[in-house]
């Protein structure tokens, strides 16, 4: 009796141990790094806070490209009630503001912002790219290698750093009060958290 005891003993133990390991690395894996908000369709007066620093890494599935004046068939200059895009507001440094929003299944693309004609289309989603090849997740140095010379501002009220290029701005996680900005103070690994098109 003693031994079956002893033998039992030993595989309970590693049995307890092992279904404790899977308990935690489950656990582990449904931790998410994801900054872009959900978003219900069906809600009213939906609000959401800015996108600040984190980059969503993503499978490249297939996206429309950011063209000059338009992203997934919404245009500049376009009335907003065509398209049916839910309405929200987002919080900013600046206030709130009353946008809409694109959604392409379950995701947040981004929005559009303007009072009865879209003014810009402001994109977080990386999947989409813009004919240069420039996307959320770019990093700066990969810019200047597509655009030499590249034009740079900051701003005084929310210290925000733009590239600007052609009809896209490039907003960068990086932040300077410098309108006149060196542009060679700002590390390569500073990556775009946004695209407007306006």
């Amino acid at each position: 009796m003693r031994k079956v005891f002893f033998l039992v003993l030993p595989i309970a133990l590693a049995i307890s141990c092992q279904s404790k390991n899977t308990t935690k690395d489950k656990s582990n894996s449904t931790i998410s790094n994801d900054t872009v908000p959900t978003h219900t369709p069906n809600k009213e007066n939906i609000i959401f806070d800015e996108i600040e620093e984190e980059i969503i890494e993503d499978d490249m599935d297939f996206m429309p490209p950011v063209e000059e004046q338009s992203y997934y068939g919404i245009e500049i200059g376009n009335p907003i009630k065509d398209y049916q895009l839910p309405s929200g507001t987002l919080k900013t440094g600046e206030g709130e503001f009353q946008v809409y929003y694109m959604l392409y299944n379950n995701d947040t693309l981004g929005y559009v912002y303007g009072e009865d004609l879209i003014e810009s289309i402001h994109i977080w989603d990386g999947r989409g790219a813009t004919m240069e090849g420039v996307r959320v997740g770019t990093t700066f140095g990969e810019i200047k290698d597509l655009f030499p010379l590249p034009k740079v501002h900051g701003s005084e009220l929310e210290s925000r750093v733009n590239v600007f290029h052609k009809k896209h701005i490039y907003r960068l996680n990086y932040y300077s009060p410098e309108y006149e900005l060196d542009y060679s103070t700002i590390p390569d690994s500073v990556r775009v958290t946004e695209i407007i098109i306006r």
